[in-house]
């Protein structure tokens, strides 16, 4: 049973869900925020997260495990299945971020504190355009699918699925999670830039690095921004 905690507006699902962790306040199992509107939202690597009132769903999901990198991956797998009902061509671009058509559609940020992980997750719902700065980039399930989603109900049934596969997995990347992960991402056969370097994408390590082949040799990329030829 999902104990949905509804906002009107934040700041950021993120930051009131990781306030909750830090009170000590003792929080029901398979806990959510979900707020209509973010003023603050945040993505990875500290870029902003557009999120307008009723075109995107916000959410954060509070759990007790400590952070490692298989929460971010069995994340974006959750939320892989709770979107491919909708439009089934979807794919995961290392980490966990979620692609429809080479085009962003889910973005997943996970933090650490010293009381739990907070998994943040922002969904383009019913956007028809963007700014032109990620115009190029973003889609939405309203312009995948012609549909208008309800950003509640779609909580609940997204945080319903990360739950389940984080059990299921017991927090971490199994061999059947690795192998699922793996037929999914987009990354691979292709070519990554990252920092200075670049090479071709092989597959997905037991401990969720990227592992690519370059010139060098192989290398595991464990955290930080991944260009992928073709998407972004």
């Amino acid at each position: 049973m999902i104990n949905l905690i509804n906002l009107e507006k934040t700041e950021s699902t993120n930051t009131y869900a990781k306030a909750l962790l830090k009170s000590g306040e003792p929080l029901r199992p398979f806990t959510v925020v979900f707020a209509r509107e973010q003023t603050k939202g945040r993505g990875r690597l500290k870029r902003t997260w557009e999120s307008k009132k009723g075109d995107s769903l916000c959410m954060s999901l509070i759990l007790s495990d400590t952070a490692n990198p298989s929460i971010t991956l069995l994340s974006a797998l959750g939320v892989h299945k709770a979107l491919r009902e909708f439009y089934p061509m979807l794919q995961i671009k290392w980490p966990n971020d979620i692609i429809a058509d080479n085009k962003k559609l889910c973005g997943i940020l996970t933090e650490g504190t010293e009381s739990g992980t907070v998994v943040g997750i922002g969904i383009n719902l019913n956007q028809t355009e963007f700014c032109d700065e990620i115009s190029r980039k973003a889609t939405s399930l309203k312009l995948l699918t012609s549909n208008t989603y309800s950003a509640k109900e779609l909580c609940k049934k997204v945080a319903k699925s990360v739950f389940e596969t984080i059990e299921a997995h017991k927090s971490q990347l199994t061999k059947e999670a690795l192998e699922e992960y793996t037929s999914l991402c987009a990354n691979l056969g292709k070519e990554v830039l990252w920092q200075d370097k670049k090479g071709i994408a092989q597959g997905i390590s037991p401990d969720g690095s990227l592992i690519v082949k370059t010139q060098e040799g192989e290398e595991e990329i464990r955290f930080g921004e991944v260009f992928v030829n073709g998407i972004y």
